[in-house]
């Protein structure tokens, strides 16, 4: 049997297409924006695609976040940015739906501790274990923290 990383996936595939050279790869620094400024300029999602060689669902799915994380950090008006971008309004519902049920399935079953490695048996209350997104979320806020008090103290330093 083949080990997970020699399985090709839909990847793959999709990677070989000129079209879509890029698809499953990380989104660069500039791409998000030159997709919101094409997008304002009433271009397609075909022709967006082919220009970031990505698949339409892709464009599609990483415009609906950038709305969805407009709406929760910067307190935009949702309706405002379907109209500015021109979104599909039962589309964008049905994504953020997904969204919102995904995330709260995550949040529904905390992992518990197999039960040979329980400890209610020696006494102890049984322990459960944050989601790992709730993990690496206050790992970021720490490490942010933590740089900010750097930048701090070099600015003092580098004052004296």
């Amino acid at each position: 049997m083949q080990q997970y990383r020699y399985k090709k996936s839909n990847f793959d595939e999709l990677q070989k297409n000129e079209a879509t050279s890029r698809a499953g790869k990380g989104w660069e620094t500039g791409e998000e924006e030159k997709l919101l400024s094409m997008r304002l300029n009433k271009s397609s999602y075909d022709e967006i695609a082919l220009e970031l060689k990505r698949t339409v669902r892709s464009i599609q799915t990483r415009l609906y976040l950038y709305i969805c994380k407009s709406v929760e950090t910067e307190n935009g008006d949702e309706n405002i940015l379907i109209g500015k971008y021109d979104v599909d309004y039962d589309d964008f519902v049905s994504f953020k739906t997904q969204r919102q049920e995904s995330s709260q399935k995550s949040y529904r079953k905390p992992y518990r501790k197999s039960s040979k490695f329980d400890t209610t048996a020696n006494g102890a209350s049984s322990e459960y274990i944050t989601p790992y997104e709730n993990k690496n979320y206050n790992i970021k806020n720490e490490v942010n923290f933590l740089r900010q008090e750097v930048f701090e103290l070099r600015k003092l330093i580098s004052a004296r």
